[in-house]
């Protein structure tokens, strides 16, 4: 987890997101100003979907965090959970071993560790919880 992420959550995107819609006019003024279709902008705004589009024109990159069973103010990055499941099946010896842990088949781990397939049949077990999304500033390079 980097600790210099300072990590805004999907309450203050909202907030974020509905000042920018009212600041350009609505959403569809909000659209035209970015190029986005307005289908994409009130999918956002209701949560149906999250637009990178809408997130890259606020200025933020959308992430996903795992929260930690034990602690969930805790949060782990898609790569902290793989060094786990890595250290996991390395832990059981062979990959059959701890697919059978998990309760899948070997090449649906495979697939997990060469990023196929989500996280989410190894989780519980490798002591995380389901993603949830977190937002942050976009850095902003200088011109030279």
């Amino acid at each position: 987890m980097k600790m210099s992420e300072k990590l805004i959550d999907c309450t203050k995107f909202c907030g974020i997101m509905n000042r920018a819609i009212r600041i350009a006019g609505g959403a569809a003024a909000f659209a035209r100003l970015h190029d986005i279709p307005v289908q994409a902008v009130r999918d956002t705004q209701n949560l149906r979907a999250y637009s990178p589009d809408i997130v890259a024109a606020l200025g933020l990159v959308m992430v996903m965090r795992y929260p930690l069973a034990s602690d969930p103010s805790r949060l782990a990055t898609p790569q902290n959970v793989q060094e786990k499941l890595n250290s996991f099946i390395r832990e059981q010896k062979t990959q059959r071993i701890a697919a059978q842990v998990f309760g899948i088949h070997e090449s649906h781990l495979s697939n997990i560790q060469n990023g196929l397939r989500g996280f989410s049949p190894v989780l519980s077990i490798l002591g995380f919880g389901l993603p949830v999304r977190w937002f942050y500033l976009k850095k902003v390079e200088a011109n030279g």
